[in-house]
């Protein structure tokens, strides 16, 4: 990460008065590069499964024990260059902080996706393997949580081992969202819970994870449930693991069942193996097969992350 210090007459303009204080703001990313192929995908591909991105953030210090913060998050494809859309899709917000906790407010993560859908990922949401069935998707009725709310305000705080934040939308144009996340973790152990109501049609998502870390192998569950917009039923179960494999890589596995309306539309079995070249540079590659897919039912791919 590279970090710029920027002079306090250019951060701080707000008041005649007010006490100069300095600004840091932090440019960091990475590229996800790799070929292969999702499971149920014909042919070899050049995939970005975790989904690259340049971000800035900036944390000032108000004095007092208040901080004011800033994060813009864009995707892209470093396959052919373009940006996603929106252009700062994975998060733009601004945000005060302090012993009362933080509030947040723009575009960001849910706080049920933070405290407990992001957390039952062994794969961490990316390569192949990664198991979207923790947010409510799978089949052909989409997702019903959601990975990031528009027009939010967040609140978050935290205390010994135990996080918790609340979140809520007043205007999508499809009803008013909300979502709660709470996760304690003491030691080896991590619990996780988050509740999505989307204010579509009542469809909403359960979702909680417990982990425990071993030291030989970290043990990765998570289980969900709710309705859709169509009032169909929603269940997803996922089991699965980390474990060391010499001073600096790791086999990562996970199995993950979605099912829809009580039929299994995903049956996905993932293994993978990660090896760290540097704090900031990896090789992977996965392996990964659904049973529930049409054709090509298998899935891998070998690639490289490099963050900043």
């Amino acid at each position: 990460m590279k970090k710029f210090l920027l002079p306090a007459a250019s951060a701080m303009a707000l008041a005649a008065g007010a006490a100069h204080a300095q600004s840091n703001v932090t440019i960091y990313g990475f590229v996800d590069q790799a070929v292969g192929r999702n499971a149920g995908q014909t042919g070899t591909h050049v995939l970005d499964s975790t989904g690259s991105r340049l971000g800035f953030k900036g944390e000032e210090d108000l004095g007092d024990g208040l901080k004011a913060s800033f994060l813009l998050e864009q995707r892209f494809s470093p396959q052919n260059g373009t940006a996603a859309t929106p252009f700062f899709k994975a998060g733009s917000w601004v945000a005060l902080g302090g012993s009362f906790g933080k509030v947040t407010a723009g575009r960001w993560w849910t706080q049920a996706f933070l405290k407990s859908e992001f957390a039952s990922d062994p794969f961490g949401m990316g390569t192949v393997g990664e198991s979207f069935g923790t947010v409510g998707c799978g089949g052909p009725g989409g997702c019903v949580g959601a990975f990031w709310l528009d027009n939010s305000v967040s609140y978050e705080f935290s205390t010994g081992g135990f996080s918790g934040g609340v979140q809520a939308s007043p205007e999508t144009g499809m009803g008013r969202p909300w979502n709660i996340g709470l996760s304690y973790s003491m030691g080896g152990l991590y619990l996780g819970y988050g509740h999505e109501n989307t204010g579509v049609n009542d469809a909403k998502w359960d979702h909680a994870t417990v982990n425990y870390d071993f030291g030989v192998a970290k043990l990765i569950t998570g289980y969900g449930t709710g309705r859709d917009a169509l009032g169909d039923s929603r269940r997803n179960l996922i089991v699965g693991f980390t474990a060391p494999a010499g001073p600096t890589g790791f086999l990562i596995g996970s199995y993950n069942q979605h099912k829809e309306a009580g039929e299994t539309v995903q049956s996905k079995l993932s293994l993978g193996y990660q090896y760290y070249l540097s704090k900031r540079t990896k090789l992977f590659t996965t392996v990964t097969n659904d049973t529930k897919v049409a054709t090509a039912k298998t899935g891998f791919d070998v690639g490289v992350l490099h963050s900043w």
